[in-house]
């Protein structure tokens, strides 16, 4: 319980400072915000021997390594041919096992201290054999860059509920919703 109520005030904490920023390039996630490059936080060696996910040769997340001081995993998208890797989305996961109710309850908490106008849709199902859904809240700022802050039901494995806070730069966000 001590270690949720240190995760709790640093996430406030972090995004206090960031309540009236203009556009989402100026949030960040453990320092990183989109538009910077990987190479700041990670060798290029380190950025591919992490590489967790592909998206058709065309987007490639990597997983920081280094200790994250909020989150319990964070992720970093950046093009396949970018030598520079430049960050096109930054996603942080706050495990929350066997307890959605507090992922929510976080997930209000953060939505109001950005305080933004952010799009509800409610919980969606996200694996409908298996009863798990999702409850995203998210908001496209003016140049089309998304912010999403998550919740991930899994009945049947609710070790692995968790909290997702997300920003996309437009054209990340564009390929993850139309490609």
């Amino acid at each position: 319980m001590k270690k949720l109520s240190t995760y709790l005030f640093l996430i406030l904490f972090s995004f206090s400072a960031l309540s009236f920023a203009d556009d989402i390039i100026e949030f960040e996630i453990e320092g990183m915000s989109l538009g910077g490059s990987l190479l700041d936080y990670m060798s290029e060696e380190e950025i591919k021997e992490n590489v967790a996910f592909v998206y058709e040769d065309i987007f490639v997340v990597s997983l920081i390594n280094k200790t994250p001081l909020i989150y319990d995993e964070i992720s970093v998208t950046y093009k396949s041919k970018d030598k520079k890797y430049n960050i096109y989305g930054i996603a942080g996961i706050i495990n929350f096992p066997n307890n959605i109710e507090n992922c929510y309850k976080q997930q209000d908490k953060i939505v109001e201290e950005i305080s933004m106008d952010f799009n509800h849709w409610g919980i969606l199902i996200l694996k409908e054999e298996e009863n798990s859904t999702y409850k995203p809240i998210t908001y496209i700022d003016k140049n089309g860059d998304a912010i999403s802050v998550s919740c991930y039901d899994y009945p049947k494995e609710p070790e692995i509920n968790h909290l997702k806070v997300s920003f996309n730069a437009k054209e990340f966000q564009f390929y993850i919703e139309y490609i």
